[in-house]
Protein backbone atom coordinates (compact mmCIF):
# COMPACT_ATOMS: atom_id res chain seq x y z
CA UNK A 1 0.00 0.00 0.00
CA UNK A 2 1.50 3.02 -1.04
CA UNK A 3 1.73 6.25 0.84
CA UNK A 4 -2.20 7.80 -1.69
CA UNK A 5 -3.67 4.72 -0.68
CA UNK A 6 -2.72 4.94 3.02
CA UNK A 7 -3.83 8.71 3.52
CA UNK A 8 -7.26 8.32 1.57
CA UNK A 9 -7.71 5.31 3.77
CA UNK A 10 -7.11 7.01 6.68
CA UNK A 11 -9.23 10.25 5.54
CA UNK A 12 -12.23 8.12 4.51
CA UNK A 13 -12.56 6.35 7.88
CA UNK A 14 -11.80 9.42 10.04
CA UNK A 15 -14.45 11.43 8.15
CA UNK A 16 -16.88 8.52 8.36
CA UNK A 17 -16.31 8.49 12.04
CA UNK A 18 -17.13 12.43 12.15
CA UNK A 19 -20.09 11.07 10.28
CA UNK A 20 -21.87 9.17 12.93
CA UNK A 21 -20.17 10.35 16.31
CA UNK A 22 -20.51 14.49 15.72
CA UNK A 23 -23.61 15.70 17.96
CA UNK A 24 -24.29 18.38 15.46
CA UNK A 25 -26.31 17.67 12.50
CA UNK A 26 -24.95 20.36 10.57
CA UNK A 27 -21.09 19.21 11.44
CA UNK A 28 -22.02 15.53 10.51
CA UNK A 29 -23.14 17.02 7.14
CA UNK A 30 -20.07 18.58 6.62
CA UNK A 31 -17.88 15.94 7.35
CA UNK A 32 -19.93 13.80 5.02
CA UNK A 33 -19.20 16.51 2.43
CA UNK A 34 -15.39 15.66 3.23
CA UNK A 35 -15.96 11.71 2.60
CA UNK A 36 -17.29 12.31 -0.67
CA UNK A 37 -14.52 14.55 -1.75
CA UNK A 38 -12.17 11.40 -0.90
CA UNK A 39 -14.22 9.34 -2.54
CA UNK A 40 -14.04 11.29 -5.41
CA UNK A 41 -10.46 12.13 -5.16
CA UNK A 42 -9.98 8.18 -5.24
CA UNK A 43 -12.12 7.79 -8.44
CA UNK A 44 -9.30 9.80 -10.14
CA UNK A 45 -6.81 8.49 -9.06
CA UNK A 46 -8.42 4.93 -10.88
CA UNK A 47 -8.89 7.29 -13.79
CA UNK A 48 -12.66 7.26 -13.35
CA UNK A 49 -13.11 11.37 -14.07
CA UNK A 50 -16.59 11.38 -15.27
CA UNK A 51 -17.38 9.27 -12.14
CA UNK A 52 -15.30 11.08 -9.91
CA UNK A 53 -17.32 14.73 -11.25
CA UNK A 54 -20.45 12.37 -10.35
CA UNK A 55 -19.52 12.32 -7.54
CA UNK A 56 -18.83 15.53 -6.34
CA UNK A 57 -21.45 17.27 -8.17
CA UNK A 58 -24.48 14.60 -7.27
CA UNK A 59 -23.05 13.41 -3.88
CA UNK A 60 -21.26 16.16 -2.64
CA UNK A 61 -23.30 18.83 -3.89
CA UNK A 62 -26.94 18.46 -4.20
CA UNK A 63 -27.79 15.56 -1.83
CA UNK A 64 -25.23 17.00 1.51
CA UNK A 65 -27.23 20.09 -0.02
CA UNK A 66 -31.06 18.61 0.47
CA UNK A 67 -29.74 16.68 3.92
CA UNK A 68 -28.65 20.32 4.84
CA UNK A 69 -32.53 21.53 3.91
CA UNK A 70 -33.86 18.60 5.90
CA UNK A 71 -31.53 19.22 8.90
CA UNK A 72 -33.02 22.88 9.07
CA UNK A 73 -36.16 22.41 8.20
CA UNK A 74 -36.84 19.95 10.98
CA UNK A 75 -34.60 22.60 13.42
CA UNK A 76 -32.45 19.24 13.91
CA UNK A 77 -29.29 21.77 14.04
CA UNK A 78 -30.18 22.72 17.61
CA UNK A 79 -31.84 19.60 18.67
CA UNK A 80 -30.53 17.36 21.33
CA UNK A 81 -29.75 14.20 19.80
CA UNK A 82 -29.67 12.62 23.14
CA UNK A 83 -26.90 10.74 25.19
CA UNK A 84 -24.32 8.93 23.42
CA UNK A 85 -24.99 5.32 24.03
CA UNK A 86 -21.58 3.89 22.51
CA UNK A 87 -19.76 4.10 25.87
CA UNK A 88 -22.45 2.16 27.60
CA UNK A 89 -22.38 -0.55 24.96
CA UNK A 90 -18.68 -1.27 24.40
CA UNK A 91 -18.47 -4.74 23.52
CA UNK A 92 -21.46 -4.44 21.31
CA UNK A 93 -19.54 -2.04 19.55
CA UNK A 94 -16.75 -4.10 20.00
CA UNK A 95 -18.00 -6.95 18.29
CA UNK A 96 -19.89 -4.61 15.08
CA UNK A 97 -16.58 -3.50 14.46
CA UNK A 98 -14.97 -6.62 14.34
CA UNK A 99 -17.62 -8.19 11.91
CA UNK A 100 -17.34 -5.71 9.89
CA UNK A 101 -13.66 -5.37 9.40
CA UNK A 102 -13.85 -9.45 8.90
CA UNK A 103 -16.38 -8.48 5.93
CA UNK A 104 -13.95 -6.29 4.37
CA UNK A 105 -11.37 -8.43 4.95
CA UNK A 106 -13.01 -11.64 3.11
CA UNK A 107 -14.51 -9.36 0.55
CA UNK A 108 -10.80 -8.06 -0.16
CA UNK A 109 -9.58 -11.16 -0.62
CA UNK A 110 -12.12 -12.42 -2.47
CA UNK A 111 -11.75 -9.41 -5.19
CA UNK A 112 -10.00 -10.30 -8.09
CA UNK A 113 -9.12 -7.14 -10.47
CA UNK A 114 -11.13 -7.69 -14.20
CA UNK A 115 -8.94 -9.22 -16.74
CA UNK A 116 -9.06 -6.00 -19.06
CA UNK A 117 -8.94 -2.41 -16.89
CA UNK A 118 -9.00 -0.41 -19.71
CA UNK A 119 -11.94 -1.78 -21.02
CA UNK A 120 -14.25 0.72 -18.53
CA UNK A 121 -13.00 4.03 -20.93
CA UNK A 122 -11.60 6.09 -18.12
CA UNK A 123 -15.12 5.54 -16.63
CA UNK A 124 -16.51 7.71 -19.43
CA UNK A 125 -20.82 7.18 -19.38
CA UNK A 126 -20.40 5.21 -22.45
CA UNK A 127 -18.54 2.37 -21.00
CA UNK A 128 -20.16 2.80 -17.74
CA UNK A 129 -24.00 2.54 -18.78
CA UNK A 130 -24.11 -1.25 -19.80
CA UNK A 131 -21.70 -2.32 -16.72
CA UNK A 132 -23.65 -0.24 -13.83
CA UNK A 133 -27.84 -1.02 -15.29
CA UNK A 134 -26.66 -4.73 -16.73
CA UNK A 135 -29.68 -6.73 -14.86
CA UNK A 136 -27.50 -9.58 -13.83
CA UNK A 137 -24.62 -7.95 -12.24
CA UNK A 138 -25.73 -4.41 -10.60
CA UNK A 139 -28.42 -2.86 -11.37
CA UNK A 140 -30.25 -4.83 -8.25
CA UNK A 141 -27.67 -3.32 -5.88
CA UNK A 142 -28.57 0.47 -7.44
CA UNK A 143 -32.00 -0.30 -6.64
CA UNK A 144 -30.98 -2.09 -2.68
CA UNK A 145 -29.13 1.50 -2.24
CA UNK A 146 -32.05 3.53 -3.41
CA UNK A 147 -33.98 1.73 -1.33
CA UNK A 148 -31.64 1.98 1.82
CA UNK A 149 -31.49 5.43 1.03
CA UNK A 150 -35.10 6.14 0.99
CA UNK A 151 -35.41 3.82 5.07
CA UNK A 152 -32.41 6.30 6.54
CA UNK A 153 -34.43 9.81 5.34
CA UNK A 154 -37.28 8.18 6.93
CA UNK A 155 -35.84 6.71 9.84
CA UNK A 156 -34.20 10.47 10.36
CA UNK A 157 -37.32 12.09 9.89
CA UNK A 158 -39.17 10.11 12.34
CA UNK A 159 -35.77 10.13 14.84
CA UNK A 160 -35.44 14.05 15.17
CA UNK A 161 -39.34 14.91 15.02
CA UNK A 162 -41.22 12.00 16.60
CA UNK A 163 -43.45 14.36 18.80
CA UNK A 164 -44.61 16.00 15.29
CA UNK A 165 -44.89 12.98 14.10
CA UNK A 166 -47.34 11.62 16.75
CA UNK A 167 -49.72 14.79 16.73
CA UNK A 168 -50.43 14.40 12.59
CA UNK A 169 -51.25 10.87 13.48
CA UNK A 170 -53.77 11.96 15.82
CA UNK A 171 -55.47 14.45 14.13
CA UNK A 172 -59.44 14.53 13.62
CA UNK A 173 -58.84 13.33 10.04
CA UNK A 174 -56.78 10.40 10.25
CA UNK A 175 -58.92 7.39 10.69
CA UNK A 176 -56.59 6.10 13.59
CA UNK A 177 -58.37 8.83 16.26
CA UNK A 178 -60.00 7.47 19.29
CA UNK A 179 -61.97 9.92 21.70
CA UNK A 180 -62.64 12.91 22.21
CA UNK A 181 -60.95 15.71 19.98
CA UNK A 182 -57.99 18.24 22.24
CA UNK A 183 -59.44 21.36 22.61
CA UNK A 184 -57.71 24.55 21.94
CA UNK A 185 -54.71 25.56 23.78
CA UNK A 186 -56.67 28.02 25.77
CA UNK A 187 -59.51 26.27 26.19
CA UNK A 188 -57.78 23.19 28.19
CA UNK A 189 -58.49 24.82 31.84
CA UNK A 190 -62.01 26.23 30.77
CA UNK A 191 -61.05 29.81 29.71
CA UNK A 192 -61.27 30.57 26.13
CA UNK A 193 -58.56 32.54 24.50
CA UNK A 194 -59.35 36.32 23.54
CA UNK A 195 -57.21 37.45 20.91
Amino acid sequence: MGPWEALALLLLVASALAVVRLQNAVHAALALIANFLVVAGVYVALEARFVAMVQVIVYAGAIVVLFLFVIMLLSAASANVGPDLLPRLPWVAALGALGLAGLLIFVALQFSPPAAPGSLGGGLPQALGPLLYDPEKWLFALLAVGFLLLVATVAAVVLVEPERILTATTHPAHPKRVGPPDLPQGEKDGKAVVK
